[in-house]
């Protein structure tokens, strides 16, 4: 079976609007699919992500829905733009009544489950947040000297020490601070070697960022890196922002004035596909104890053929 005989929606999520955020397709009432063939049509769709809906169950006291994430290399444990992808088509499909009252959802992958939050904006499209918990700070025993190179910057621009941020269900990141938007903005890199050294240390991505906006509504400009599991780049990574958001609050980066912070990232730009990533987060004890990820997603294409998606 190929991507031909499917139907594919396609969804730029995190974005408000066609051609910015993070590809993401999704195949629905897949539960008869294998799982070589679930891999094989993402790498048919070419999307950072595709989503299989193999089962939805709306009933009052469950509201369960089961879904597997693909790369077009490998599966995910987890995704967070194509949850935000997944629960925006069951709303356009009529397998989700959303209003203004927020409607709990769980959603289950063969890693594990999270809650999943959904409500309707005041024009009417929703919203998903997604629960994630937080990450750990673990050893990091890369150097500024190591990366520099593999971007395509100078050591300068590194501020140390690197992080290696680690969430048990799900992803680890090798987190990089950079002193300005002028040196994100020259990262170009050698994506070859930011994947064998992202499977080297056990990181499925590399993200760089920085505390410098040119929107003080705005708390960090990112970019993450990818190839290790099959993107060179992703312009938009609720997962990813979820590392982020931990390693700011944890190190105390900025100053949010509140006890539970809201970080909204600003990704994407450099690759002509701006996004916008909200998380919040919950303290306790000056710690990050569970974190919301979220925004929105715009379909722009259906299909039952292969399509090169736009990254």
């Amino acid at each position: 079976m190929t991507a031909a005989d499917r139907v594919v929606t396609l969804y730029d999520a995190f974005s408000e609007v066609p051609g910015g955020g993070s590809v993401a397709g999704v195949v629905g009432a897949a539960s008869g699919l294998s799982t070589q063939r679930m891999q094989q049509v993402a790498a048919e769709v070419g999307a950072p992500a595709t989503c299989f809906v193999t089962g939805v169950d709306s009933g009052v006291d469950s509201r369960m829905v089961d879904v597997r994430f693909f790369s077009t290399l490998t599966e995910y444990p987890m995704c967070g733009h194509g949850t935000i992808a997944v629960f925006t088509w069951l709303v356009e499909e009529g397998l989700l009544e959303v209003g203004p009252k927020t409607v709990s959802w769980t959603l289950r992958t063969p890693g594990g489950t999270a809650a999943v939050d959904v409500v309707a904006l005041p024009d009417g499209r929703p919203e998903v947040m997604l629960a994630l918990e937080p990450t750990v700070d673990g050893p990091c025993t890369v150097s500024a000297t190591e990366v520099a190179p593999l971007l395509g910057i100078g050591v300068g621009a590194i501020i140390q020490p690197l992080a290696l941020e680690a969430a048990s269900a799900d992803f680890t990141h090798l987190v990089v601070r950079v002193d300005s938007l002028a040196a994100i903005e020259e990262v170009v890199p050698d994506h070859a070697a930011v994947a064998d050294l992202c499977r080297r240390i056990g990181a499925d991505t590399l993200a760089v960022f920085t505390t410098e906006t040119l929107d003080p509504g705005v708390t960090i400009r990112c970019r993450d890196f990818c190839p290790a599991v099959g993107t060179p780049e992703a312009a938009a990574t609720g997962t990813t922002n979820r590392a982020l958001a931990c390693h700011l609050v944890r190190r105390g980066l900025v100053d949010f004035g509140t006890d539970d912070p809201v970080v909204v990232a600003a990704q994407g730009v450099e690759m002509g596909r701006p996004s916008v990533i909200r998380t919040e987060v919950t303290m306790v004890d000056g710690l990050p104890t569970w974190l919301r990820v979220g925004g929105v997603a715009t379909r722009f294409s259906e299909s039952t053929g292969v399509m090169g998606s736009r990254r």
